[in-house]
């Protein structure tokens, strides 16, 4: 599965250039992840609180009027593209294993950090505060216990220094050189999304009884009288809004 297509990665390229640190900003991976967290997350999620993940908390630079609009207009079509994939049920973990090579996993690793920062947007609903990880495995069910577990995972992934504590954590992964831990970790991620997707769709059945088994949520686009989510102060409608 390709995560954008061309046109999209291009696109979405540019966009992302316009920062000031571009360290700051996520690349194309790490947007796809993060989009896909989105997307599964049974709450809207509106950009302008997912706006400074994307670009960092200095957020864009644009040149012009006309340039934020052209750039906004891409993120919001790509982030509406994968919406509607969710939607209608064409939402996958985006790596085959058997036609990456080893530098490839590096992408996949960023993928990964996309999606823990979308999921670190709504902790609650992924039983990832401590609150929930501190529960008495005793009488936790052992559907939270799969989705801790694959949120666990995820991070770990996602964020390699936490590795070590998180992998002791795991059952019957103990005694593993890195390079085991590694190939577990990785091994184990495409299930661990399908079992959070999964979970996201349940609790979307829950919130909203009645929707679609994928759920036809509003892509969460930006109200007309909202400060507009480029960060220029100004009412989207006045804004990246006026066409």
């Amino acid at each position: 599965m390709k995560m954008f297509t061309a046109a999209e990665a291009k696109n979405l390229d540019y966009t992302l250039s316009q920062v000031a640190d571009c360290e700051a900003s996520l690349y194309l991976e790490e947007l796809h992840g993060f989009l896909f967290g989105l997307a599964v997350t049974p709450e809207p999620i509106m950009p302008s609180e997912w706006f400074p993940v994307v670009f960092g908390k200095d957020g864009p630079l644009f040149d012009d009027e006309r340039n934020a609009q052209e750039c906004i207009g891409h993120l919001m079509a790509a982030y509406n593209r994968i919406m509607k994939d969710y939607n209608e049920g064409r939402l996958k973990f985006p790596f085959d294993y058997s036609k990456i090579t080893d530098d490839d996993f590096e992408l996949v690793e960023g993928w990964a950090y996309g999606l823990f920062l979308a999921l670190s947007l709504r902790p609650h609903l992924w039983e990832m505060s401590e609150d929930h990880t501190n529960k008495n495995d005793d009488a936790m069910p052992e559907e939270i216990k799969d989705l801790i577990n694959s949120c666990c995972i995820v991070t770990a992934i996602a964020i390699p220094e936490e590795r070590d504590g998180i992998f002791e954590a795991l059952p019957g992964h103990t005694n593993k050189t890195d390079e085991e831990m590694e190939d577990i970790l990785f091994g184990m991620l495409p299930v661990c999304v399908d079992i959070i997707r999964e979970h996201g769709q349940k609790l979307h059945k829950k919130m909203f009884p009645g929707a679609p088994e994928q759920g036809s949520r509003p892509a969460g686009k930006v109200g007309r009288n909202e400060l507009c989510p480029c960060g220029s102060g100004r009412k989207y409608k006045k804004c990246c809004g006026g066409n």
